[in-house]
């Protein structure tokens, strides 16, 4: 039998580092989806935080670099959101409406992270040539909903259509629960997304030819 090794116990410091660095990312998770990320400077997280100027800087290059590493672990926390189901639907409509259950949940019980995630001003910046790291974890969250749609589709439709079908998944997310979220209760949302669901699920198999 192979001899298991003991991981090193972690030193006091470096568990005061541990910490630190979450209490700053969850100062600017608050920042962030209270302010835009444009909006936010350092000295709001560090407030938001009760710590020093320098004491980011000890852990963060820059505010860019914070929320490359927030939008990561949201993606993270979406994808593991949208694994959760307990037998995998059999169709495609069925595989649908979980994605779009899913980002619901995800809504709803990780509401900053969701704002970060589709905060339209950080959205606009994927156009640009800043924060090119922003890129890979919105690839990945695109290609996870390519994954699990393949599933129920011929290898015969073009890939673009698929990309396109997790574009439109992602979009009708942001655009609805991004406004629900004004004045509506959850109890109203999930009234109001039901039939919405629906008709944009139907729309999305046509568009598949299904």
């Amino acid at each position: 039998m192979p001899v298991k090794t003991k991981k090193p116990k972690k030193t006091r410091a470096q568990k005061r580092a541990k910490r630190t660095r979450k209490k700053l990312k969850k100062a600017a998770l608050d920042v962030f989806s209270q302010k835009s990320f444009d909006a936010t400077t350092v000295e709001d997280i560090t407030e938001k935080a009760d710590l020093g100027k320098g004491t980011l800087y000890q852990h963060f290059a820059d505010k860019e670099e914070i929320v490359v590493t927030l939008v990561e672990e949201a993606v993270d926390h979406l994808i593991e959101r949208i694994h959760l189901y307990d037998v995998p639907p059999e169709t495609l409509e069925a595989m649908l409406e979980h994605l779009l259950n899913a980002h619901y949940q995800f809504s709803m019980d990780s509401k900053e992270e969701f704002l970060l995630l589709f905060q339209g001003k950080l959205l606009l910046k994927l156009q640009s040539d800043t924060l090119d790291e922003l890129e890979e974890p919105y690839l990945r969250y695109l290609e996870e909903i390519e994954l699990q749609v393949s599933k129920y589709l011929s290898p015969k439709i073009n890939a673009l259509k698929v990309r396109r079908l997790a574009c439109a998944v992602a979009g009708f997310v942001f655009g609805f629960f991004s406004f629900a979220m004004i004045g509506m209760t959850s109890k109203e949302i999930d009234t109001s997304i039901k039939p919405l669901r629906r008709v944009f699920v139907k729309s999305l198999c046509t568009f598949l030819g299904r």
